[in-house]
C-alpha cells in the first residue's frame, strides 16, 4: 500500500478535505459520463442509490434546493425517462421518486468501477485495519450529520 505524503499527520480536516474533493471530481466525472448536468446526476445517484424511497421535498432536502428548484429537477428528469413518480401507498397525497430501470442501470453501471477499485483499495488493508477505519468514518459522518442537524447559529450584530 503507498504512503500518503500525509501519512506522519493525524487525520484531520485536511485529508477529509481531500477525500471530499475527490468525491466531487467522481461525482462530476459521473455528471459527464451521464450526460447530464451536475444536478441532475447528484438528484439521479440520491433517487436509484437511497435506501428509502425519496420525495421530491427529501430529494430537494439532500441537493439543498429549494421546493420549487426539485421539482423543476424532478420534471426534468421524468421527461428525459430516468424516474417517474410513484404515488405513495401510506399516504396517496404523495408521491415518491422511483428511478427507471434504465437509469438504474446507467448509474450502476457508471458507478460499478469505482465500486470495485474502492473495494480493492480496502481489500490492501488488514481485517483490524479496516474495522479501525470504518469506526473513523463512522465517527466522522456523525459529526458531519450532527453538524448539518444543529440548529443556525444566532447572526452576530455586525460592527
Amino acid at each position: 500500500m503507498e504512503e500518503h505524503p500525509d501519512a506522519g499527520r493525524t487525520l484531520s480536516v485536511g485529508l477529509l478535505r481531500d477525500l471530499q474533493d475527490a468525491i466531487g471530481e467522481a461525482g462530476s466525472a459521473v455528471a459527464h459520463r451521464l450526460q447530464m448536468s451536475a444536478t441532475d446526476a447528484a438528484a439521479i445517484e440520491h433517487i436509484s442509490l437511497s435506501a428509502d424511497r425519496l420525495g421530491p421535498g427529501e430529494l430537494g432536502a439532500r441537493l439543498a434546493v429549494t421546493r420549487s428548484s426539485a421539482t423543476e429537477i424532478v420534471d426534468r428528469l421524468v421527461r428525459a425517462g430516468h424516474v417517474e413518480r410513484v404515488r405513495d401507498d401510506a399516504d396517496r397525497r404523495r408521491f415518491r421518486l422511483e428511478p427507471t430501470e434504465s437509469a438504474r442501470d446507467r448509474v450502476r453501471g457508471e458507478l460499478e468501477p469505482l465500486v470495485r477499485a474502492l473495494d480493492a483499495a480496502a481489500d490492501g488493508f488488514s481485517p483490524a485495519q479496516q474495522r479501525a477505519i470504518a469506526a473513523y468514518l463512522t465517527a466522522v459522518t456523525s459529526v458531519y450529520r450532527d453538524f448539518a442537524a444543529a440548529p443556525d447559529p444566532e447572526p452576530r450584530p455586525t460592527p
